[in-house]
């Protein structure tokens, strides 16, 4: 698998570089993989993804669907990029969604979008099984963990490229941007079995990542094996 050229992409790797970045547009973190800020509310943004592939040419979206992301979608298209899918961490995601799915898709030249079997929603346009094997979702080496987690069944979406890349959409929170932290902790949530459930599956999970890279939050760069048990072990606590 890749690997990071760590000192090539040190510059990005900063609160201040995803802040002064310009809404709408996708800013490189690190190798082939790319943040896009979207909507703010009470000074928070949300936040989507984009993992090229290895062929420079496919390219896979992670909760890239408000209206702010829109033009930025249609120009990967008139560059030439394919969309292979893009993938919704949990149902939540298509509450901020700018047009139904089925705009969504023809606006990224009709990719596929990948979504929970169980989710609840409410859109008469058909979704791909993101847990299910034998997608692309392979040829971008992912791997999809089923959570019972905030807004919905949800996922979390890990990648083995750059060292281990974990996308976990809603079922975690990073530090305020102003803050001198860099920490995570789950959402909160009104029901105290979801709660359970999130935490027992944050603490089961064992995959090795240096890159965690929330929906809201700053994201976490360069984690070291420490870092990353510290992380887990916050986002498990009872």
């Amino acid at each position: 698998m890749k690997t990071v050229d760590k000192m090539e992409v040190l510059h990005s790797q900063s609160a201040e570089f995803i802040e002064q970045g310009e809404t709408g547009k996708f800013l490189k973190l690190i190798p082939d993989t790319f943040i896009i800020k979207g909507e703010e509310k009470d000074g928070v943004f949300n936040q989507g993804y984009a993992i090229r592939h290895i062929n420079r040419q496919d390219m896979i979206l992670i909760d890239v669907v408000e209206e702010a992301t829109r033009d930025a979608v249609k120009k990967l298209v008139t560059d030439g990029y394919k969309i292979k899918g893009i993938l919704l961490t949990c149902d939540s995601i298509v509450d901020s969604a700018y047009a139904d799915l089925a705009t969504i898709s023809e606006d990224a030249g009709g990719a596929p979008i990948f979504a929970h079997p169980r989710n609840n929603i409410k859109d008469d346009f058909k979704t791909k099984d993101i847990t299910a094997k034998g997608t692309v979702l392979k040829d971008f080496a992912l791997k999809i963990v089923d959570l019972p987690g905030n807004g919905g069944e949800s996922v979390l979406v890990y990648s083995e490229i750059n060292d281990g890349m974990l996308f976990p959409g809603e079922d975690a929170v990073g530090s305020d941007y102003d803050s001198d932290l860099n920490t995570f902790k789950r959402p909160e949530n009104k029901s105290k079995n979801n709660d359970y459930g999130l935490a027992e599956s944050w603490s089961a999970f064992n995959e090795p990542f240096s890159y965690f890279f929330p929906r809201k939050g700053k994201p976490g760069f360069n984690l070291e094996e420490g870092h990353q048990i510290d992380v887990i072990g916050n986002l498990s606590k009872s």
